[in-house]
């Protein structure tokens, strides 16, 4: 089936560059042809299977022993290894559930903040009350959210949430949807202007100090990146950007929004691994090595 219902997303923002206008026109047609399957979060174009790109960024963590390491736990802290999966098993749903909830509220935002309150996700209406411009929060991260919106520069312009990408290859191919997509327009020097990629985030932790004490970094050719969830997101990131920029548009800037709990929110800087990727494979998307 198709990702989404296009025509929703084929939208103007009053007063936005008509820069703006027209890569979000690009954007949507350049990928049109992209298809997801929720079962099993796979693309298509076509005939052709995509790879995801959090699947793709996965190939390059540490791999992850779990039966051993709860073997581990359950000696130092009692219980049973099967216990202990468990009890990792429901934080981890937890917290994916919470995420999908507090992305939504987010996407709901983003929709508002665009003049296109129609577009608020279903599960969302019930906190809508359009009479004075709220869409209510109901847990600390989507105060978060509401608190990114309330603080961002006029220099920044939405051109679209849940934006869908892909980037075929001579070898690889994967496909991805990135949270927020936003124009930059530079106040005084317009050559610096262009797209910034983001992505919320609601992990309790971005990082993982055990290995950043102990080096442990993620599989080549990305050792430049501690094994933890920033590293993998840096990938994922560096992924949109590069989808982008096959289609000749202009990527200034890649950021992770990091959504706190306690109703605050911290945008982290996302480096450049474009060299890397490129090195994964001699013919991966030779077009863009520049």
């Amino acid at each position: 089936m198709p990702l989404r219902d296009e025509s929703s997303y084929n939208i103007v923002v009053d007063g936005e560059p008509h820069a703006v206008t027209d890569v979000r026109k690009k954007i949507l047609s350049a990928f049109d042809d992209l298809e997801f399957v929720e079962e099993g979060h796979k693309y298509h174009i076509g005939d052709m299977d995509v790879e995801s790109v959090s699947s793709f960024a996965h190939r390059f963590d540490i791999p992850f022993d779990s039966m051993a390491q709860a073997v581990k736990y359950a000696e130092s802290h009692g219980g049973t290894a099967e216990y202990w999966l468990d009890q990792w098993d429901y934080k981890a749903k937890k917290a994916t559930t919470t995420g999908t909830l507090v992305h939504s509220y987010a996407e709901s935002m983003t929709w508002i903040k665009a003049g296109h309150p129609e577009n608020i996700t279903p599960d969302n209406l019930c906190k809508w009350f359009p009479e004075k411009g709220w869409l209510i929060p109901t847990r600390g991260k989507e105060e978060s959210v509401l608190k990114f919106w309330s603080e961002i520069s006029s220099d920044f312009h939405i051109v679209l949430p849940e934006t869908r990408v892909y980037n075929i290859g001579n070898t690889e191919r994967y496909a991805g949807t990135f949270d927020l997509l936003m124009w930059y327009e530079h106040p005084e020097d317009s050559s610096k202007s262009g797209l910034v990629v983001l992505d919320w985030k609601t992990n309790a932790d971005l990082y993982k100090e055990f290995n950043r004490r102990n080096a442990r970094m993620m599989l080549h050719p990305f050792e430049c990146l501690y094994s933890e969830p920033f590293g993998t997101y840096t990938i994922q990131l560096n992924l949109y950007s590069m989808a982008l920029r096959k289609i000749g548009l202009k990527v200034v800037g890649k950021r992770v929004i990091w959504l706190k709990e306690d109703g605050s929110y911290e945008i982290v800087k996302v480096g450049d691994v474009t060299k890397q990727l490129l090195s994964v494979d001699p013919g991966f998307l030779p077009s863009i090595a520049n």
